[in-house]
């Protein structure tokens, strides 16, 4: 018997890389779901949103967080007792771009 209340399915296929696919099982997995789970959540935001769920973004992204954590780690970095130091910093950067 169907139920009027159930709204009807769809199947979606795709074609992905294996290994992306292996390694994307793998983490649903670690998350106590699976991949067809996880695709209709990421599909459900994206009609949400009305657009990616997530700004999207490069590796050069997690290249300047790796150098910037870098300079913290050799302890390249300006130090400030508070917030009018910090400001007052800022202020001297931004008018030394403009210059």
């Amino acid at each position: 018997m169907i139920n009027p209340n159930q709204q009807a399915k769809d199947r979606l296929t795709i074609r992905v890389n294996h290994q992306r696919k292996q390694d994307a099982d793998a983490i649903a997995k670690e998350m106590g779901t699976d991949l067809p789970n996880l695709v209709n959540i990421f599909i459900a935001q994206l009609v949400k949103e009305s657009g990616l769920p997530f700004r999207p973004t490069t590796n050069s992204v997690i290249s300047e967080l790796n150098e910037a954590l870098a300079d913290v780690k050799a302890g390249r970095v300006t130090k400030f007792n508070n917030a009018d130091e910090l400001f007052s910093h800022l202020q001297k950067l931004e008018d030394s771009v403009d210059d």
